[in-house]
């Protein structure tokens, strides 16, 4: 009697590992697509400052609030692609940390800035503090719909 037992105790642990190694594989998956959205929103802001210096004839308040659309983003993707002790956040944990990070580098303009520093222009706009909350939960949004299509992919398998 206690063979049929052990069998089906067998079947489950094989069924659990396999479930387990299809789990892995999927946040590999998902980590590594976060970390190239993120690598490719913090890569655009680039191209976006040399049109700030070149001037093509593009809408200036487009390009004076593209870098604080770009940033955060990139920063929450990156976050959440880390495989380290920044994986342990949930989604609405790292949304919150790169909140914090990107409204604190937009209010750290107002501190004054000692030598050669003083001499940089920076611009404190109030549309670049919406903007950067748009584009946290845009880049939220994004972040849920990547996680639930692989989970529903990985479901019906």
């Amino acid at each position: 009697m206690s063979m049929p037992l052990a069998n089906t105790t067998l079947k489950q642990e094989k069924s659990s590992m396999l479930v387990d190694t299809e789990n892995r594989i999927w946040i590999k998956r998902v980590k590594r697509v976060f970390g190239w959205i993120g690598t490719i929103l913090l890569l655009l802001i680039i191209p976006v400052k040399v049109v700030r210096w070149v001037d093509l004839g593009v809408n200036r308040i487009i390009i004076d609030i593209a870098p604080s659309f770009f940033g955060p983003a990139g920063l929450l993707f990156l976050i959440l692609s880390s495989t380290k002790r920044l994986s342990r956040l949930t989604l609405i944990q790292a949304m919150m940390i790169t909140g914090v990070i990107a409204l604190g580098l937009e209010f750290a303009q107002h501190i004054p800035r000692p030598g050669i520093l003083a001499k940089v222009r920076y611009t404190f706009d109030w549309l670049d503090i919406i903007t950067t909350i748009i584009s946290l939960v845009v880049a939220y949004l994004v972040a849920q719909f990547i996680i639930y299509m692989n989970q529903r992919v990985i479901s019906t398998k």
